[in-house]
Protein backbone atom coordinates (compact mmCIF):
# COMPACT_ATOMS: atom_id res chain seq x y z
CA UNK A 1 0.00 0.00 0.00
CA UNK A 2 1.38 3.40 -0.96
CA UNK A 3 1.27 6.02 1.77
CA UNK A 4 -0.01 9.36 0.45
CA UNK A 5 2.64 12.06 0.33
CA UNK A 6 0.43 14.24 2.53
CA UNK A 7 0.56 11.75 5.41
CA UNK A 8 3.57 10.11 7.07
CA UNK A 9 3.77 7.78 10.11
CA UNK A 10 3.81 9.68 13.38
CA UNK A 11 2.28 12.71 11.72
CA UNK A 12 -1.08 13.99 12.99
CA UNK A 13 -3.88 13.70 10.42
CA UNK A 14 -4.88 16.85 8.67
CA UNK A 15 -7.68 18.89 10.20
CA UNK A 16 -11.07 18.25 8.59
CA UNK A 17 -12.30 20.78 6.11
CA UNK A 18 -14.75 23.37 7.35
CA UNK A 19 -18.29 22.02 7.32
CA UNK A 20 -17.18 18.40 7.01
CA UNK A 21 -19.38 15.76 8.66
CA UNK A 22 -17.86 14.60 11.94
CA UNK A 23 -18.13 11.17 13.51
CA UNK A 24 -19.73 12.82 16.55
CA UNK A 25 -22.49 14.09 14.25
CA UNK A 26 -23.00 10.59 12.87
CA UNK A 27 -23.07 9.02 16.34
CA UNK A 28 -25.71 11.50 17.50
CA UNK A 29 -27.95 10.46 14.60
CA UNK A 30 -27.90 6.73 15.35
CA UNK A 31 -31.36 5.33 16.02
CA UNK A 32 -31.48 1.64 16.80
CA UNK A 33 -34.30 -0.40 15.23
CA UNK A 34 -37.57 -0.46 17.13
CA UNK A 35 -40.62 -2.68 16.74
CA UNK A 36 -44.17 -2.65 18.13
CA UNK A 37 -45.52 -6.07 19.16
CA UNK A 38 -49.29 -6.36 19.72
CA UNK A 39 -49.75 -9.13 22.26
CA UNK A 40 -53.21 -10.55 22.94
CA UNK A 41 -53.21 -11.55 26.58
CA UNK A 42 -56.56 -13.36 26.35
CA UNK A 43 -55.04 -16.22 24.38
CA UNK A 44 -58.08 -18.47 24.76
CA UNK A 45 -60.40 -15.95 23.11
CA UNK A 46 -57.87 -15.24 20.36
CA UNK A 47 -57.63 -18.96 19.60
CA UNK A 48 -61.43 -19.24 19.33
CA UNK A 49 -61.63 -16.62 16.61
CA UNK A 50 -60.20 -18.82 13.84
CA UNK A 51 -62.60 -21.67 14.72
CA UNK A 52 -65.55 -19.29 14.78
CA UNK A 53 -64.57 -17.82 11.41
CA UNK A 54 -64.60 -21.32 9.95
CA UNK A 55 -67.99 -22.00 11.56
CA UNK A 56 -69.31 -18.78 10.03
CA UNK A 57 -68.08 -19.78 6.59
CA UNK A 58 -69.83 -23.15 6.83
CA UNK A 59 -73.01 -21.50 8.15
CA UNK A 60 -73.17 -19.14 5.17
CA UNK A 61 -72.79 -22.04 2.76
CA UNK A 62 -75.51 -23.96 4.61
CA UNK A 63 -77.90 -20.98 4.59
CA UNK A 64 -77.45 -20.51 0.85
CA UNK A 65 -78.36 -24.14 0.15
CA UNK A 66 -81.29 -24.59 2.57
CA UNK A 67 -84.62 -22.81 2.80
CA UNK A 68 -84.48 -22.44 6.58
CA UNK A 69 -83.85 -19.71 9.14
CA UNK A 70 -80.41 -18.25 8.62
CA UNK A 71 -77.80 -19.49 11.11
CA UNK A 72 -74.95 -17.21 10.01
CA UNK A 73 -76.05 -13.96 11.72
CA UNK A 74 -75.90 -15.42 15.24
CA UNK A 75 -72.44 -16.83 14.60
CA UNK A 76 -71.32 -13.52 13.09
CA UNK A 77 -72.46 -11.67 16.22
CA UNK A 78 -70.58 -14.16 18.38
CA UNK A 79 -67.46 -13.71 16.24
CA UNK A 80 -67.67 -9.94 16.64
CA UNK A 81 -67.93 -10.34 20.44
CA UNK A 82 -64.84 -12.55 20.44
CA UNK A 83 -62.92 -10.02 18.33
CA UNK A 84 -63.88 -7.17 20.66
CA UNK A 85 -62.90 -9.21 23.72
CA UNK A 86 -59.53 -10.10 22.19
CA UNK A 87 -58.93 -6.48 21.17
CA UNK A 88 -59.64 -5.33 24.72
CA UNK A 89 -56.93 -7.69 25.97
CA UNK A 90 -54.32 -6.38 23.50
CA UNK A 91 -51.22 -4.71 24.89
CA UNK A 92 -48.61 -3.19 22.57
CA UNK A 93 -45.02 -3.94 23.58
CA UNK A 94 -42.26 -1.74 22.19
CA UNK A 95 -38.85 -3.39 21.74
CA UNK A 96 -35.70 -1.55 20.68
CA UNK A 97 -32.38 -3.12 19.75
CA UNK A 98 -29.61 -2.76 22.31
CA UNK A 99 -26.07 -1.72 21.38
CA UNK A 100 -23.83 -4.43 19.91
CA UNK A 101 -21.57 -4.62 22.99
CA UNK A 102 -24.58 -4.94 25.30
CA UNK A 103 -25.95 -7.76 23.13
CA UNK A 104 -22.64 -9.62 23.27
CA UNK A 105 -22.41 -9.20 27.04
CA UNK A 106 -25.95 -10.49 27.57
CA UNK A 107 -25.34 -13.48 25.31
CA UNK A 108 -22.11 -14.32 27.15
CA UNK A 109 -24.12 -14.62 30.35
CA UNK A 110 -26.24 -17.40 28.80
CA UNK A 111 -23.90 -20.13 27.51
CA UNK A 112 -25.56 -23.31 26.19
CA UNK A 113 -26.09 -26.12 28.66
CA UNK A 114 -24.40 -29.50 28.25
CA UNK A 115 -27.77 -31.02 27.35
CA UNK A 116 -28.28 -28.44 24.60
CA UNK A 117 -24.78 -29.05 23.22
CA UNK A 118 -25.40 -32.81 23.16
CA UNK A 119 -28.76 -32.34 21.50
CA UNK A 120 -27.26 -30.10 18.82
CA UNK A 121 -24.52 -32.68 18.16
CA UNK A 122 -27.08 -35.49 17.76
CA UNK A 123 -29.19 -33.38 15.42
CA UNK A 124 -26.15 -32.50 13.30
CA UNK A 125 -25.13 -36.16 13.15
CA UNK A 126 -28.62 -37.18 12.04
CA UNK A 127 -28.44 -34.63 9.24
CA UNK A 128 -24.93 -35.60 8.26
CA UNK A 129 -23.60 -32.18 9.13
CA UNK A 130 -20.61 -31.00 11.15
CA UNK A 131 -21.47 -30.51 14.80
CA UNK A 132 -21.63 -26.92 15.96
CA UNK A 133 -22.13 -25.61 19.47
CA UNK A 134 -25.26 -23.53 20.07
CA UNK A 135 -24.55 -19.82 20.45
CA UNK A 136 -26.50 -19.53 23.71
CA UNK A 137 -29.07 -21.05 26.04
CA UNK A 138 -32.36 -19.74 24.58
CA UNK A 139 -34.29 -20.48 27.78
CA UNK A 140 -32.10 -18.00 29.66
CA UNK A 141 -31.23 -15.59 26.86
CA UNK A 142 -34.77 -15.01 25.52
CA UNK A 143 -36.18 -13.28 28.61
CA UNK A 144 -32.90 -11.44 29.23
CA UNK A 145 -32.82 -9.92 25.74
CA UNK A 146 -36.51 -9.02 25.74
CA UNK A 147 -36.14 -7.48 29.19
CA UNK A 148 -33.28 -5.22 28.07
CA UNK A 149 -34.97 -4.25 24.80
CA UNK A 150 -38.39 -3.44 26.27
CA UNK A 151 -39.26 0.26 26.27
CA UNK A 152 -42.99 -0.20 26.88
CA UNK A 153 -44.64 -1.23 29.11
CA UNK A 154 -42.25 0.15 31.71
CA UNK A 155 -40.68 -2.56 33.88
CA UNK A 156 -40.18 -1.78 37.56
CA UNK A 157 -37.74 -4.62 38.31
CA UNK A 158 -36.25 -7.85 36.99
CA UNK A 159 -38.45 -9.78 39.43
CA UNK A 160 -41.58 -8.14 38.02
CA UNK A 161 -40.51 -8.96 34.47
CA UNK A 162 -39.79 -12.62 35.22
CA UNK A 163 -43.16 -12.99 36.96
CA UNK A 164 -44.78 -11.65 33.78
CA UNK A 165 -42.62 -13.86 31.50
CA UNK A 166 -43.50 -17.03 33.38
CA UNK A 167 -47.23 -16.40 32.89
CA UNK A 168 -47.06 -16.29 29.07
CA UNK A 169 -47.87 -19.26 26.87
CA UNK A 170 -45.50 -20.61 24.21
CA UNK A 171 -47.07 -18.58 21.40
CA UNK A 172 -46.81 -15.32 23.32
CA UNK A 173 -43.22 -16.07 24.35
CA UNK A 174 -42.26 -16.87 20.77
CA UNK A 175 -43.88 -13.66 19.52
CA UNK A 176 -41.75 -11.50 21.82
CA UNK A 177 -38.58 -13.59 21.42
CA UNK A 178 -38.70 -13.73 17.61
CA UNK A 179 -39.33 -9.98 17.44
CA UNK A 180 -36.41 -9.34 19.79
CA UNK A 181 -34.06 -11.26 17.49
CA UNK A 182 -35.44 -9.58 14.37
CA UNK A 183 -35.00 -6.12 15.90
CA UNK A 184 -31.47 -6.95 17.08
CA UNK A 185 -30.13 -8.78 14.05
CA UNK A 186 -32.31 -7.55 11.20
CA UNK A 187 -31.01 -5.51 8.28
CA UNK A 188 -31.73 -1.80 8.64
CA UNK A 189 -31.14 -0.81 5.00
CA UNK A 190 -34.56 0.38 3.75
CA UNK A 191 -33.65 -0.55 0.18
CA UNK A 192 -34.46 1.46 -2.96
CA UNK A 193 -37.15 4.11 -2.94
CA UNK A 194 -40.68 2.88 -3.56
CA UNK A 195 -41.61 3.08 -7.23
CA UNK A 196 -45.31 3.17 -6.33
CA UNK A 197 -44.81 6.10 -3.98
CA UNK A 198 -42.95 7.97 -6.69
CA UNK A 199 -45.78 7.37 -9.20
CA UNK A 200 -48.44 8.57 -6.74
CA UNK A 201 -46.50 11.72 -5.82
CA UNK A 202 -45.78 12.54 -9.48
CA UNK A 203 -49.47 12.12 -10.37
CA UNK A 204 -50.26 14.88 -7.87
CA UNK A 205 -47.42 17.07 -9.08
CA UNK A 206 -45.37 16.36 -5.98
CA UNK A 207 -41.80 15.10 -5.66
Amino acid sequence: MTIPETFQPGQAPAAPAAGALSLADVTARIQRPRERVPLYLDAETASQIADTEEALRRAREYDELHNESDTAPAIARHLRELEERAEASKVVFVLQAVAHRTYQQLRAKCPPTEAQIEQAAKLAEARGEAAGEPAFDPDAFAPMLVRHQMLEPVVASDEEFMAFWEQLNDGQLNQLWSTALTVQLGVTDPGPKSGLASEVLESFGLS
